[in-house]
This record gives structure tokens, sequence and C-alpha cells, in this order.
């Protein structure tokens, strides 16, 4: 069969016609990260409490006093200045002196259970003027709901991430690429007219086909962007691309802090990612995927449009040769085609490929649940919710940069466990300072779940490359969905824990943090891919790490010039042998 890497020593393996595809699928993997966070404001759930008569005005009652302390303290006339989660929706006990309220009369008897209507509420708009808690009232004895509604769209990511995978590796990347965008954008759109009484039911399956599309853009365009290019620049391009990632993230913060309506913000950010399906007509589909699929001669067309692209000589001789081979083996087409196809399965037949399968999940399964965890958390830190948010979302930034120099000088596998085990311990010591009043405790609750964030979303860029050099190419979409499927179920779980607060309250950082540890642990037992060849098929996975010697600790230094040059070979003419020179990437 053609070989698309001894394809890409004469065309280059990161020359003008990769670049273009590669910011293609940046603008990709933007939509998924907007996507993502979209509820983390569209679904914000606001500080709300019940209206005090004596106190608050008939009309125009605020839940904060704004004339004290930049408008950041409950009036006065609250003992204190925080209501517990349970107290939001009950009617507290009121102290009066000549029909004026007494400052710091106002407080809650705990066996007294008299709750104020949704309609006697008296809501915080600072942040956002309205929300869809707001309107489908998910407040007071419905607000657990909010979490199930915002566990959904991860199932939806947990479903697509399969029918995404089976797409992408039956019908080709372009088309699930093109599916992903429609299912992504008409959904999230049409979100934002669901209204009625069945307008909750409505949105809830609106965001579970969101999850769908969103999952969809993401692995379908890092797959993508990973099999255009040569196995030198697939830690570089598999990590770089994630950065957009968390700057389309970054966008719906901006979108948000601008747009205060949920219906509003809804609308804008999902409708103009519609127009990314111009993709299916200026990105061609991926040469590896064509050559496994048997479509050797549209693999032929687009090579041989990337020569000419990246101002190189078109390998005929390659294709040739390939031709004299497929010729020698047409005799045996029968039994050819009577050969079993490639499934997920066949990871599980073997024991070593089982566990590594089994190993990589977990791996997944840990990352997403403390990079979901800590996200979704950042809202609701003490501080701006905005300077919060973006502080989350930014220290991704140095993690993904951080990766880029560091991998190809210690591995993927060093990397992996120590990223892994620095956000486990992080959101340990985290978990543990959960409650604490002092303000300099709070900061360090702070900074170290900043530094758990950092860890998991190293680890997150790892994973992707790392799963995607250690499986084959016929199944290597499908790999990656069936990680990204274990790693949703992950998510739904780091939702799911904040329920075990009324339990122990630094229970749920805390558990994540064990299960990050734990992945840390596991992640020595893999085989290093540094310096490997994507591989197609299952024996050549198989055989990954067995040549190796490259200890756990080894490092090599690595400068970037080495990172971005590479020796490209010339097209051989008049029977001379192959020459090659180094050609000094610019």
């Amino acid at each position: 069969a053609l070989n698309y890497d001894e394809v890409l020593e004469y065309i280059g393996q990161f020359g003008t016609f990769q670049k273009k595809i590669v910011f293609w699928m940046c603008l990709l993997q933007a939509a998924g990260g907007l996507a993502v966070v979209a509820f983390a404001f569209t679904g914000l759930e606001p500080k709300y409490r019940c209206s005090v008569p004596p106190c608050d005005t008939q009309s125009g009652a605020e839940y904060f006093d704004k004339t004290a302390n930049e408008g950041a303290e409950l009036p006065a006339w609250y003992r204190n200045n925080t209501i517990a989660i349970n107290d939001r929706c009950r009617v507290p006990i009121v102290k009066e002196m000549g029909g004026v309220c007494e400052e710091g009369g106002t407080f809650f008897i705990y066996d007294d259970n008299i709750t104020c209507d949704i309609t006697d509420l008296v809501i915080d708009r600072s942040i956002m003027r309205n929300t869809l808690i707001e309107e489908f009232q998910l407040l007071c004895g419905r607000s657990g709901q909010r979490t199930v509604y915002n566990a959904i769209y991860m199932v939806g990511m947990m479903c697509g991430s399969y029918v995404f995978g089976w797409v992408s590796d039956s019908y080709g990347r372009i088309k699930a690429l093109l599916l992903a965008v429609v299912t992504l954008s008409l959904s999230g759109t049409l979100g934002a007219f669901c209204s009625g009484l069945m307008g909750l039911h409505v949105y809830a399956f609106m965001r579970f086909l969101t999850g769908m599309g969103g999952i969809g853009c993401v692995m379908s365009s890092f797959v993508l962007a990973i099999e255009h290019v040569g196995c030198k620049y697939t830690m570089v391009i598999g990590i770089a691309i994630v950065i957009p990632f968390t700057l389309g993230e970054a966008l719906l913060g901006l979108e948000a802090y601008f747009i205060r309506d949920w219906k509003t913000l809804q609308i804008v950010a999902h409708l103009p990612l519609l127009l990314l399906v111009g993709v299916y007509w200026v990105v061609p589909e991926s040469v590896r995927w064509l050559i496994g699929a048997g479509r050797v001669e549209e693999a032929k067309d687009i090579i041989e449009k990337a020569a000419r692209v990246n101002e190189r000589d078109n390998p005929a001789h390659l294709f040739k040769a390939t031709m004299i081979a497929s010729s020698g083996l047409e005799n045996t087409a029968h039994s050819e085609s009577n050969e079993v196809k490639t499934t997920i399965l066949d990871l599980f037949r073997i024991t070593k490929m089982a566990l590594r399968a089994f190993n990589m999940c977990f791996q997944w399964f840990s990352v997403t649940m403390c990079y979901y965890g800590l996200s979704f958390a950042s809202t609701s830190l003490s501080g701006d919710v905005f300077s919060n948010f973006f502080l989350s979302i930014f220290i991704e930034i140095p993690s993904y940069i951080f990766c880029i120099l560091v991998m190809d000088s210690w591995g993927r596998r060093p990397i992996l466990s120590f990223c892994q085990a620095m956000s486990g311990i992080a959101c340990i010591f985290c978990g543990l300072l959960q409650g604490q009043t002092d303000p300099g405790l709070q900061g360090l609750q702070v900074f170290l779940s900043l530094i758990g964030k950092f860890g998991a979303s190293a680890s997150f860029a790892i994973v992707y490359v790392y799963t995607a050099e250690m499986f084959p190419t016929v199944i290597r979409n499908q790999a990656v969905g069936t990680c990204s499927l274990v790693a949703r179920i992950g998510g739904i779980t780091s939702l799911l824990l904040d329920l075990l607060k009324v339990y122990w309250l630094p229970a749920p950082v805390f558990i994540m943090g064990v299960v990050a540890t734990t992945a840390g642990a596991l992640a020595v037992f893999f085989p290093e891919t540094l310096g490997e060849k994507l591989p197609e098929t299952m024996d050549e996975a198989f055989r990954i790490g067995e040549n190796s010697n490259r200890g756990f600790c080894t490092f090599t230094c690595t400068s970037v010039k080495e990172m971005f040059s590479e020796e490209l070979k010339t097209v051989p003419r008049d029977g001379f042998n192959n020459q090659a020179m180094d050609v000094e990437k610019e």
C-alpha cells in the first residue's frame, strides 16, 4: 500500500498545504470550545433570596446593597453577609424598631420552614440580566435540576464521540465534520427559541444534540489535522490545535460580558458557526483515510495538489511502485475480499492492546473529570465571575506551550504521568481547603485550583496526541471516539460529585484529586511513542515501543530549530538515487 509518511518525506511534512488545513481545523476547534462553556453563562445560577417586605422597598428591591462596598454586600439588616444555599428560599425573622429594620436583625431559625414563592424572590442580576434558570424556574426546590441539564451536554458528547467516530472512519473525516458543524450550529441556535410547557424538555434535547455536534467538531478536526502532517509534527500540531479550543472558550466569555440576555447569547454564540460548513469545499479528505479505504486514486490527486502548493516535485515513482505491488497481488483478490475489516473490538482481543486501551480510557476519564470539574467551578469562586472565568481559561495556554516545549525532549509517557499527578495532588489539597474563611487560605485555594487546571489541561492535550500515536489508522478515529466516550462519563461524574457536598464539603474536589493521582501512577505502563511513525495497522500498533531504549527519566535537549526543520528527499531522476537535503522551515 502507498505509505503516506514516505510521501511526506518528498513533499514536506508541514508545508503551506498542511498549514492551510490546520488553520481551518483551528476554527473548528474554537467552535467546540465556545459551545462547551456556553451553559456557564446561559445556565448561570444567580444568587437569590426571599424578599423581606418590611425592609426591601415595594419595587426595585436589589439582592446586594449597592451603597456598600461597591455593591458586594447584603443589605445591612442581614446578620451575616452570606446566605446559605438551604436558606435562599426561606423567610427570615426580622427585627424592627419604629418601622425600620434593625441593622443585623434579620436571621434564620432552622426549625422554621416557612418559604417564599418564586415570584417573591429577589434575584441578583449583576452578572446576567436573565438566564434559562430563571426562565424555566429551576430555583429553590428545583435548583438541583440545573446539574441534570448541565450533564445532558456531556451525555450528548458521550454519544457523539461514538457516532461521529464511526461516521468519520466509515464515510470520511470531512463528511463527519460537515455533519458535526450543522448539528452544533442549528441545535444550539434552536435552543434559544424553546419556551412554553414543553420548552425545557425541548431545550434538553437541543442541548443533547449540541453536545454531539461539539465533540464531533473537536474530535474529527483533531484527527484530520494530525493525519495531514508528518510524524515529526504530530506532537506540535496535536497540542497547538487545542489552543484555539481555549480561545473559543474565551470568546464565549467575551460575548457573555457584553450580552447579558441568555437567549441572545445563545443565538450569537451558535448561529455564526454555520459558516464553517465551508470547510467541505476548501479542505481535502485525509490522505491516510483514503489509502486505508482503498481510494488510492483520490489520494494521489490530493498528494499531487499538496506537492504543487508546497512547491515540491510530485513523488510519482512511489505511485508506480504501489501499482506494481498492487498488480502482484491481483491473484489473491478473492482471499483479500474475504478479509475481516478491523474494528474497535480488535483492540480488546489481545491482552497487551486491551490493557493499553483500558488504561487510556481511564486516563481520559480522569482528565475530563478534573478539567470540567474545575472549569465549571470557576464561575462560583469568590471575586468577579468574569475575571475568574478568564483566569481559569487562560491558564490552559501556558500548559499547552509547556507540553510543546517538553514532550519531544522528555516524551509522552513521563509528561502525562507528571501532569496527572500534579493535577491530582493540587486538587486533593484544594478540596481540603474548602469552606475556609481566611483570605490567605482562600487565595491559596484559588492558586491550587489553577495548578490543578494547568495539569488537567496539559493532560488533556497529551491524551489526544498519545491516543492518536498509539492506535492504528484503520481504527484511529474510533479509538479516539471510544476514549472520548469514556471521558464524557468522567465529565458527568464531575458534575454529579457536587451532590456529595452535603455529606462532606471537600468530597468532590478531593475525589477528583485521588482519581487523577491514580491515573498518573498508571500512565507509567504505556509504551513511549516519541519518534515513532503513526501506526497504519494493528500489528504496527502492537509493536510500538518494542525497540525503544528510552528511559522514563531520559531528557534530550531539543532546540526550536530542530523542532521546526526537516530533512526532505528529492524525487529520483534519470536513475539517480534519492538525495536528501536539509530544508529549514521558515
